[in-house]
């Protein structure tokens, strides 16, 4: 069901898409580490929420550009890189890091390299 604003007919947001936002701000918040809590763990640990939670969720991996600061110089450079993001109800979700900016902090995707879906985690009876 969606909620619309009838003065400018524009969809404000909908009932499902209330918990996945507060569940993406929790898991974007946590910093962000290259090894342990990158774009691809984070996407994929959003997925499987989303997915228990009854919603259709798939983690696309993509070829982008992405804005990577230099320590010692401290300015940013634009390099080509594997990413990962996370579509929920047909909406891309960035979950990598917290941004500041969002147009300046976002990687922009050049090529997406498919979609997979996301399986929850089962325990095995023996």
């Amino acid at each position: 069901m969606f909620l619309w604003s009838i003065e400018s007919g524009v969809n404000l947001v909908t009932k499902q898409e209330r918990p996945v936002e507060e569940l993406a701000g929790k898991i974007r918040k946590r910093p962000y580490s290259t090894i342990s809590d990158n774009c691809l763990t984070k996407s994929v640990e959003f997925a499987r929420r989303c997915t228990a939670m009854g919603l259709e969720a798939k983690v696309v991996p993509c070829l982008a550009l992405l804005k990577l600061r230099v320590p010692v110089v401290g300015f940013r450079v634009t390099v080509a890189g594997p990413h990962f993001y996370t579509e929920v109800l047909g909406k891309r979700y960035e979950v990598s890091h917290e941004s500041r900016n969002e147009k300046q902090s976002e990687p922009r995707v050049l090529v997406r390299l498919g979609r997979f879906q996301v399986r929850l985690k089962y325990n095995r009876s023996k």
